[in-house]
């Protein structure tokens, strides 16, 4: 009797050897050196800043983003190993993201993008390191003010500081830390401030910048170019999520009290993201955000699936992306 190979419990080596390949994949095809940097109405000053670094330094530029990808992806895997966010172990939701972010949502401004897709990420992992009994002045704080920064990188993301108040009523925060995470959110745009008044501009110089970029026309058209092969993947993704979203509420009772309470702030986090996109001057970094909170809920339809239905899902899945890359 042969036993099923179950794509779930794949070794951590396999799964990273498969997020490498993915991540470099998307960063030939999606990244090329010969494609120039788009021009955009209006970029926040730090997002200009990395605009500006990435025109000028184009091989360093992707070096970066490279080294991102990976690290992110793996911290990604690390987060749901560590707070048991599915049923059984599981590495895949590193080559989920990897998938998602370097294959599928690509997007010309990517040393920005990705700047401002870590910054979310380090905001969540603070948040999450800081869902416990006892008091969390620290990781509230850092996470917080990592969640300040994004709109500062980022403009129509502003949408995602939403979040904050949310996840204090969802991981149940004492009302001790809510100075502290006040305080965080607001720190980067105060120190920003300080620095460009200190350069010679108003002190409200970044906070009109930051609502000029959100508002001024990016000129981005909702899947403009995007061929048959491209839809059908991110439609493919589309399935995955909507049945984990199915496998989360049959599996409520399966899972632990703070894995149920992450799943849901990722699921807000979803909504919180593409709110963005009702903003003139969101683009290509929307879908880019999407990709943490689909690769955090995507494992659960493999987790829970039959061992042949995940198999089959999980290879037309990377089998689509692979094609829409070099199609």
């Amino acid at each position: 009797m042969t036993s099923k190979i179950d794509i779930t419990r794949q070794p951590l080596m396999l799964a990273l050897a498969t997020s490498l390949v993915l991540t470099a994949l998307g960063l030939l095809f999606r990244l090329p050196f010969d494609v120039a940097l788009p021009a955009t109405s209006v970029e926040t000053p730090l997002g200009a800043m990395l605009a500006a670094f990435q025109r000028a330094h184009r091989g360093w530029a992707v070096l970066m983003v490279f080294v991102t990808a990976i690290s992110a992806a793996y911290l990604t895997t690390r987060s749901s190993v560590r707070y048991d966010l599915y049923t059984h172990r599981t590495y895949i939701a590193m080559v989920m993201f990897s998938l998602c972010a370097c294959c599928l949502f690509g997007c010309e401004e990517w040393l920005r993008s990705w700047a401002t897709l870590v910054t979310l990420q380090l905001a969540c992992r603070n948040f999450e390191a800081g869902f416990r009994r006892s008091y969390s002045f620290g990781e509230t704080f850092r996470g917080a003010f990592f969640l300040g920064l994004v709109p500062l990188l980022y403009a129509p993301a502003v949408t995602v500081l939403v979040a904050l108040p949310v996840l204090l009523f969802l991981f149940r925060r004492p009302a001790r830390e809510v100075p502290a995470a006040v305080v965080g959110v607001c720190l980067p745009l105060a120190i920003s401030s300080y620095v460009w008044w200190g350069m010679g501009f108003p002190i409200e110089y970044m906070t009109e910048q930051i609502v000029a970029a959100a508002t001024a026309e990016s000129g981005y058209t909702l899947f403009g170019g995007a061929r048959l092969i491209d839809l059908l993947a991110m439609g493919a993704v589309l399935f995955v999520v909507l049945m984990s979203l199915g496998v989360y509420l049959i599996e409520l009772g399966a899972l632990k009290f703070k894995a149920r309470r992450i799943h849901v702030f990722y699921l807000i986090l979803v909504g919180l993201i593409l709110a963005s996109l009702l903003m003139a001057g969101s683009d290509c970094c929307t879908w880019l955000l999407l990709s943490l909170p689909l690769s955090v809920s995507m494992p659960l339809l493999f987790v829970r699936a039959e061992s042949r239905f995940s198999m089959v899902t999980y290879l037309l899945l990377i089998a689509l992306t692979v094609m829409s890359l070099i199609g």
